[in-house]
């Protein structure tokens, strides 16, 4: 027999191949070493969470907290939790797990060498009957708890009252002569809706803020928004984080319809702004600013019998996704306003209608997305084709103008880029300008240059304070941004301040919504 396989060396190498993996099986069972010294603890983003005022019973955003670890050896958090337990109005998740047990911390979480995780951290505020109008504050703290050291992250949220309308897609039909008052902002769900013979009142320093996809249907009936000067009406979206503030499209009507294509059911969403007048009577706003809404104002028509659909003075419109103020036949008259900075046109005016629009600023100087918007800051239009290619022509009132306004925006140096277009089916019928005394900018070699007259300068950049700031009063003294008297159509009383109070020149007023003051 070979000295290689006699029996006692076989014996030897099975004791040489247990102890083999008897090591190995040790070293895989080998217990995490973790770091226990109580100098070290973990860094964290910050000290505190601030979460700007959040309306009672609705969520916040959700705001990041970074937990690092600068240390070679694995720290193990005992715990993670908050402060009031299974009653507080904070919610986490942490590294993607959700504290589902508010009474119960989160047990025992490693965390590596060098490595960091997120915690994420909402809140949603409760009613406090006794703060009343007045904002309050919802306070605790968030503890880490490791190698015997207590953390603490103070967790801030300012709390607000309000008082809520209607509910989440739902259609809410508002009680005939129903009034808002400004003790408490309003905060509305779904669509509220008012119907014909019925007006809801908004008064002075009411703030109505909209959810997403809500908004207000004047259904045939009458909205009455008159603010004042130092205590105006405001319309804006309900998230009121920092966040939040320069954004676009917050609120506005969203209807989900169904219709059928090539046989087929198609599902699609119907938008039609922050506030839609559908046939509406007679409604007036006054010292009004809406902002963030999808479509700022949509006006459809007029109702039977009235004057106008709506009558809109001193007022502000901005920051809209898409339109600042919209119009397909409506009936509108109104001076001193400004429509600032939309994602496409700051006024669409469609199908022709009645309009009556003195001493405003249509400026458009939004820099969202590449900057570079596809519409005109001023769309004028009075013509459509049908479903069966046929032409419907609704040539505009003849007491239609558009006196002492601007128009013009940051796309003015584009090549072949008109800030104002008139698509008129037949310009030729009309026989007086629609801008008189005005600033327009347009590109078109087919302008119908008959309708604007002597006094309406064209493709002249107005000195503009600082469009950056949003700062759209004139400088100087140049006499071609002087217009002419608004008087009529509007009284002397009505046209003697502008925008800001500020005086006006009733017989040689300053073009645009703001006042020149030396």
């Amino acid at each position: 027999m070979s000295p290689a396989f006699r029996p006692q060396n076989i014996h030897l190498l099975w004791l040489v191949l247990l102890a083999s993996l008897a090591g190995m099986a040790l070293n895989g069972c080998q217990r995490e070493v973790w770091d226990s010294n109580p100098d070290h603890a973990l860094r964290l983003s910050t000290d505190t969470l601030f979460f700007d005022t959040v309306f009672t019973t609705v969520g916040s955003i959700t705001l990041p907290l970074k937990v690092y670890n600068d240390y070679d050896g694995i720290l193990l958090i005992d715990e993670i939790s908050l402060e009031s337990g299974v009653v507080s109005q904070y919610r986490i998740n942490v590294n993607g797990a959700p504290l589902t047990n508010p009474s119960q911390p989160v047990r025992d979480v490693p965390l590596q060498p060098g490595d960091s995780m997120y915690v994420f951290v909402e809140v949603t505020v409760d009613p406090d009957e006794g703060a009343g109008s007045v904002p309050f504050w919802v306070i605790e703290d968030l503890r880490f708890s490791t190698n015997g050291n207590d953390q603490l992250v103070k967790l801030m949220a300012r709390g607000q009252n309000a008082v809520f309308h209607g509910g989440p897609n739902q259609f809410t039909t508002l009680a005939c002569d129903e009034v808002w008052t400004a003790d408490l902002p309003h905060v509305i769900y779904g669509q509220i809706v008012i119907d014909p013979g019925c007006t809801l009142t908004l008064e002075p320093g009411a703030r109505v803020h909209g959810h997403d996809g809500s908004g207000i249907w004047v259904r045939g009936g009458t909205l009455l928004a008159e603010g004042l000067l130092d205590n105006p009406i405001t319309f804006s979206g309900d998230r009121l984080d920092d966040d939040y503030i320069d954004t676009p499209g917050q609120w506005g009507l969203t209807f989900e319809l169904t219709d059928t294509l090539s046989g087929s059911l198609v599902n699609y969403s119907a938008f039609r702004g922050g506030i839609w007048l559908d046939r509406a009577v007679e409604c007036q706003m006054e010292h009004v600013v809406l902002s963030q809404a999808t479509v700022g104002l949509w006006v459809d028509s007029v109702g039977v019998g009235a004057d106008y659909a709506l009558d809109i003075r001193n007022s502000v419109i901005t920051q809209a996704e898409s339109i600042g103020l919209l119009s397909q036949s409506g009936h509108i008259r109104g001076f001193n306003n400004l429509f600032s900075n939309c994602g496409q046109a700051c006024g669409y005016f469609a199908l022709g209608g009645k309009i009556e629009m003195h001493l405003s600023t249509f400026a458009n100087y939004a820099s969202t997305g590449s900057g570079l918007r596809q519409f005109p800051t001023l769309y004028v239009n009075d013509w459509y084709e049908a479903a069966d290619n046929s032409i419907q022509w609704r040539p505009f009132h003849p007491d239609s103008e558009f006196r002492n306004c601007i128009a013009y925006g940051n796309n003015a140096n584009l090549t072949d880029f008109s800030e104002v277009i008139l698509d008129l089916w037949d310009a030729e019928i009309y026989v007086d300008p629609l801008f008189t005394a005005s600033a327009i900018h347009h590109q078109e070699k087919n302008f119908p240059t008959w309708m604007i007259d002597a006094q309406t300068t064209v493709n002249e950049l107005p000195p503009f304070v600082n469009p950056a700031l949003v700062d759209f009063r004139i400088e100087g003294t140049a006499s071609q941004w002087t217009g002419i008297p608004s008087t009529p159509e509007f009284s002397t009383l009505e046209v003697s301040v502008d925008l800001l109070g500020e005086p006006r020149n009733t017989l040689a007023p300053t073009k645009g919504c703001y006042e020149r003051v030396p």
